[in-house]
């Protein structure tokens, strides 16, 4: 189940905003010629009415990326990794080398899980072997270094983990994203 999930949080392909928050031709091309902020706000004002969003920028725009040229939905930011933007992008995480957002937040979830549960499983099966190592209950071989290496680190990684997992729960309790929690959204 640990690696089942994260190859989901691997391979699962962040999710984007439709089409239907892409402006139309005729007004995509009046915003790219316009120089002036002010009317390309009122461009994009016009074709907001119609789309569910209530999240503005600091400033008080409609939001609207550039790269992906669309009217960014509310929970939706442009990650420069991915080259896209994400619905419900939580952050960009170099261990999966992955958006985690709507698409794989559960599997994500799940392999902080897991993974926590299999360092504690290590541990536990480990810890016996631990500590005849330090009463000299061993026998003398290179395989008690070993053992003192795979508890150290299951340990290591439990508390990190760990910490991260109840990170995220927290936020899963809170309905926030990581960068909701850094800045809160403006409506």
């Amino acid at each position: 189940m640990f690696i089942w999930s994260y190859w989901k949080t691997i391979w699962s392909k962040p999710s984007s905003p439709s089409v239907a928050f892409a402006l139309p031709r005729a007004e995509r091309e009046l915003y790219e010629k316009e120089q002036r902020a002010e009317v390309q706000q009122e461009i994009l004002k016009k074709a907001d009415r119609t789309l569910p969003v209530y999240t503005r920028t600091a400033g008080g725009a409609v939001r609207y990326c550039n790269f992906c040229q669309v009217i960014k939905p509310d929970r939706c930011h442009h990650c420069s990794t991915c080259e896209m933007c994400v619905l419900k992008m939580d952050h960009h995480c170099p261990w999966v080398n992955n958006c985690v957002g709507f698409s794989n937040y559960k599997f994500f979830i799940l392999f902080l899980a897991y993974a926590t549960l299999y360092c504690v499983v290590i541990c536990a099966t480990v810890v016996q072997y631990f500590i005849k190592f330090w009463t000299k209950q061993l026998p003398d071989t290179h395989a008690k270094f070993h053992i003192l290496f795979l508890f150290i680190v299951a340990a290591l990684f439990f508390i990190s983990i760990v910490s991260l997992y109840s990170y995220h729960m927290w936020l899963v309790g809170k309905n926030r994203t990581t960068i909701e929690a850094l800045r809160a959204p403006l409506f």
